[in-house]
C-alpha cells in the first residue's frame, strides 16, 4: 500500500497568480494594438517604470507617454511574456514578479536594410492588491540581449 502526503491548496494564491498573469499579458496586449490608455488600469497612481536609458517615469500618465514616446511610431511591435516567478510578500496583498520577455519592433521607414529590432529580457515587477484588482507598482526592464538595428526604434 503506497502512502500519498497531501498539500493543502491556497485557493486564493491560485486565483491571484492567474489575476497577475493576467495583468501582465493585459499590458503586453495594450502596447502591442497600441491602446495606451489601457496602461492607467495597469499600474498604481504612484507606480514607477525604471527603464534603464529610456528614463523611470513615475505615474500612469508618465509611464504611458514613455512607452508611447518609444514605440508609437512604430508599425508593428509584439511583446510575449513568459511564465512568472511569483513570490508573495507576507499577507499575500504584494508580490515580486519576475517574467522574462521577447519583443520586437518593426519599422518598415527604419534607415538600412534591417527593419527590426529584438529585445530580449525581464521584468521584474512590484505588484499590489488594490480595490480594482492588481496592479504594477514599480517595474524594471533589465535587457538580456538585442538583435537588429536600435535605429528602428529611435526613430
Amino acid at each position: 500500500m503506497s502512502s500519498f502526503s497531501f498539500v493543502a491548496i491556497d485557493v486564493q494564491q491560485i486565483s491571484d497568480r492567474i489575476e497577475i498573469d493576467e495583468l501582465l499579458a493585459r499590458y503586453a496586449r495594450a502596447l502591442d494594438y497600441r491602446n495606451f490608455h489601457e496602461l492607467d488600469e495597469i499600474f498604481t497612481a504612484d507606480a514607477t517604470f525604471d527603464a534603464g536609458g529610456l528614463g523611470s517615469p513615475s505615474g500612469p500618465k508618465a509611464i504611458r507617454e514613455m512607452i508611447e514616446g518609444t514605440i508609437g511610431h512604430l508599425d508593428a511591435t509584439q511583446h510575449l511574456v513568459g511564465k512568472s516567478i511569483i513570490e508573495f510578500a507576507e499577507g499575500g496583498d504584494e508580490a515580486e514578479v519576475r517574467t522574462y520577455l521577447i519583443s520586437q519592433h518593426i519599422r518598415e521607414s527604419a534607415p538600412g536594410p534591417v527593419k527590426h529590432y529584438f529585445l530580449g529580457g525581464e521584468y521584474e515587477d512590484r505588484v499590489v492588491r488594490t480595490p480594482d484588482g492588481w496592479r504594477i507598482a514599480y517595474r524594471r526592464l533589465d535587457r538580456l540581449w538585442k538583435q537588429g538595428d536600435r535605429a528602428v526604434i529611435s526613430g
